[in-house]
C-alpha cells in the first residue's frame, strides 16, 4: 500500500506509531521524519525487503520492531541510529549485519530469532529466549561488531601502507634505474670523447681544435697546451707506474706468505729437506729482490726482516709441540712406525711428497726468471 494513502497521524498514539499489517513494501522515511514525537516505530508484518539508506534519517527513533518481514539485509548506514535501545528483528532473511551496528552503544534489545544467520554471528548472538537473553545478545553483538570493524580498519590501514610501501619501492627502483641510465650514458659519452681525442690529437679538453702552423706560418702553434698534455701523460704515466708497484708488492706478499706456510709444513715433516730448501728460498729472494728497483728493494727488505723472525718463532713454537706431543703419544707413535699398511700408504706419502717438492722447486725457477724480465717491463714503463 503506499505511503502516501497512510494518515501517520491517526496511527500515531503517544510516542508510538504503529505501522504494523499495512501491507507496506516501501518505509515512509520523509514522512515518519516529519513526526519527531514518534520515538517508537512498528513496521512489523510488511512485505519489507529493504529499509534504503535514507532509513539511516530517523536518529529519533528509540525502539524500532522490523519483525516478521522479508529483509534480507540492513543498510550500511544503520549505525547512525544512535537513539535506538530496542530492535526486533525477528523472523527476516538477514545473514549479515553491518559493521555500523556496533556504534549503536544504546542498544540494550536484540532480537534476531528465525533468520538465516552465518554460524559465527549466530554463534555470537544467542537464542535470545527471554528478556535477559535478548538484552545479552544486544551486547554481545555490539561489542563482536565493534570488535570487526576494528580488524576491518587494521587491515585497511596495513593494506594502505603495503600499497605505499610497494609504491615507493617502485619509485626507488625507477629513480635508481634513471641513474644507471643516466651513467651509462656518461660512460659512453667519455668513451666517445676519448676515442674522438685520440683519433683527432690536435682537439683540446673542451673539444676545440688548436691551431697548427701552416707553410706560410699563418697559424701559431699555442705551446702552453703541448706543456700541459706533456705534464697530464706525465702524471697518468706516474698513476700507472704506483698501480703496478702496489701490483707487484702485493704478489711478493702472497708468495711470502704461501713460503712461510710452506716451510712450517716442511719443517713439521722432514727437518733436513726443510733446511735445504729454506736455504734455496732464501736465495732466490735476494736475487728476485736485488733485482728490483732501489724502492722496492727496501720494501722487499723491510718485509722479510719482519717475517723472518716471526717465521722462526713459529718454527720453534712447533718443533717443541711436536717433541711434546711425541713423548706423550710414544706408544702410539711405535704402532705407527711398525704397522705394514701405515708403512704402505705412507710410502705412498712420501712419493707424493717428493713429487711435490719437484714441482714446487721447479715453479720457483720459474719464478726466478720471469720475475727480472717483469721488472724490467715495469722499468721501462716507469723510467
Amino acid at each position: 500500500m503506499p505511503s502516501q494513502k497512510i494518515n501517520l497521524r491517526d496511527r500515531l498514539e503517544d510516542n508510538q506509531l504503529d505501522l504494523s499489517m499495512s501491507d507496506l513494501d516501501e518505509v515512509p522515511v520523509r514522512d515518519i521524519a516529519q513526526i519527531k514525537k514518534a520515538t517508537s516505530l512498528d513496521l512489523s508484518n510488511n512485505r519489507l525487503t529493504s529499509l534504503g539508506k535514507n532509513f539511516a534519517t530517523l536518529t529519533h527513533i528509540v525502539k524500532l520492531d522490523l519483525s516478521k518481514n522479508q529483509l534480507k539485509e540492513l543498510p550500511e548506514n544503520f549505525g547512525d541510529l544512535v537513539q535506538l535501545k530496542h530492535l526486533d528483528l525477528y523472523s527476516n532473511q538477514i545473514t549479515h549485519l553491518p559493521l555500523s551496528l556496533g556504534q549503536l552503544k544504546a542498544l540494550r534489545w536484540l532480537d534476531l530469532k528465525n533468520n538465516p544467520l552465518v554460524p559465527k554471528l549466530a554463534e555470537v548472538v544467542g537464542p535470545c529466549l527471554d528478556a535477559q537473553q535478548c538484552q545479552q545478545s544486544a551486547r554481545k553483538v555490539v561489542v563482536f561488531l565493534q570488535q570487526m570493524q576494528l580488524q576491518v580498519e587494521e587491515e585497511r590501514l596495513r593494506r594502505q601502507q603495503q600499497k605505499k610501501k610497494q609504491q615507493e619501492m617502485k619509485e626507488q627502483a625507477a629513480l635508481e634505474k634513471k641513474k644507471e641510465a643516466q651513467q651509462q650514458q656518461q660512460q659512453q659519452k667519455k668513451k666517445k670523447t676519448a676515442k674522438a681525442n685520440e683519433k683527432n690529437p690536435n682537439k683540446s679538453e673542451n673539444g676545440i681544435k688548436m691551431p697548427l702552423a701552416s707553410p706560410g706560418g699563418d697559424s701559431i702553434p699555442v705551446k702552453k697546451d703541448k706543456g700541459h698534455n706533456a705534464a697530464k701523460h706525465k702524471k697518468n704515466s706516474s698513476k700507472q707506474g704506483s698501480g703496478l708497484l702496489v701490483r707487484l708488492l702485493k704478489i711478493l706478499f702472497f708468495i711470502t706468505f704461501m713460503t712461510v706456510i710452506s716451510l712450517f709444513m716442511l719443517y713439521t715433516i722432514d727437518k733436513e729437506r726443510f733446511l735445504l730448501l729454506q736455504e734455496t728460498v732464501l736465495n732466490l729472494a735476494n736475487t728476485t729482490i736485488a733485482s728490483l728497483p732501489e724502492p722496492v728493494q727496501k720494501h722487499g727488505k723491510q718485509l722479510i726482516d719482519t717475517v723472518e723472525p716471526i717465521a722462526i718463532t713459529c718454527y720453534r713454537h712447533a718443533a717443541t709441540f711436536s717433541h711434546q706431543a711425541y713423548v706423550k703419544g710414544e706408544e702410539f707413535y711405535i704402532w705407527f712406525r711398525t704397522d705394514e699398511t701405515v708403512q704402505q700408504y705412507m710410502e705412498s706419502l712420501r712419493s707424493i711428497w717428493d713429487m711435490l717438492c719437484v714441482k714446487v722447486g721447479e715453479t720457483y725457477r720459474t719464478i726466478s726468471q720471469q720475475v727480472p724480465i717483469y721488472v724490467e717491463v715495469v722499468k721501462k714503463k716507469l723510467f
